[in-house]
């Protein structure tokens, strides 16, 4: 291994210890109440370390928060492409992303703090991330099957985006979680057979 190698591996694995370490202060502590000097001691790391990595605060909260939607959304990807029916695998894929929404990670992280934390950054650079791909896979085999003739498959992933995120709200912010992911999950199949029904 090349010393040029190592050291873009000892980099790599230097980023990863203070994401995952920043993560378990932003969930267990929220993002206001997180110091960076907390993470450099529990990381036993020098603050010039940190900052080799991360301009600042909100910096490190990226990339907490890109790590835990990447996680999401593999997890519904994954419930979506196991169903070989397009419309199982819609209300599978929705389904697991509802379930996310009672995770500590998901629901502090990306529900609750990114709201404040990088609401400008959303509006600057739009949501064309990971959640736009993500609902595309889930619904291009439905759009792709003729079940919803002169349905743009773009403009159904934005109206199912805005909904996913509302319905997390009203989860994340709930004083019974699990509830208000049932009714969701009630809402939700509402949803999808009056679409159904509407199409056949």
């Amino acid at each position: 291994m090349t010393v040029k190698r190592l050291r873009e591996r000892q980099a790599e694995a230097t980023r990863e210890l203070l994401v995952g370490i920043a993560r378990e202060r932003f969930v267990e502590q929220g993002y206001k109440a997180t110091a960076m000097d907390d993470i450099v001691q529990r990381a036993g790391l020098a603050k010039g370390a940190l900052y080799h990595h991360f301009s600042n605060k909100d910096a490190l909260f990226k990339a907490v928060y890109d790590v835990v939607l990447d996680e999401t959304a593999d997890a519904v990807m994954a419930a979506a492409l196991a169903e070989e029916d397009p419309w199982a695998a819609v209300r599978a894929g929705l389904s697991a992303f509802l379930d996310a929404c009672l995770r500590p990670a998901f629901r502090r992280v990306v529900i609750i703090d990114s709201v404040t934390v990088m609401a400008a950054r959303a509006w600057d650079s739009g949501t064309e991330g990971v959640e736009l791909p993500m609902l595309r896979t889930v619904l291009t085999p439905l759009v792709a099957s003729g079940a919803l003739p002169g349905v743009a498959l773009d403009a159904l992933a934005h109206l199912a985006l805005g909904g996913l995120y509302g319905s997390a709200l009203y989860i994340a912010r709930a004083d019974d979680p699990q509830a208000a992911r049932a009714e969701a999950d009630a809402v939700l199949d509402v949803v999808l057979r009056g679409v159904r029904a509407a199409t056949t």
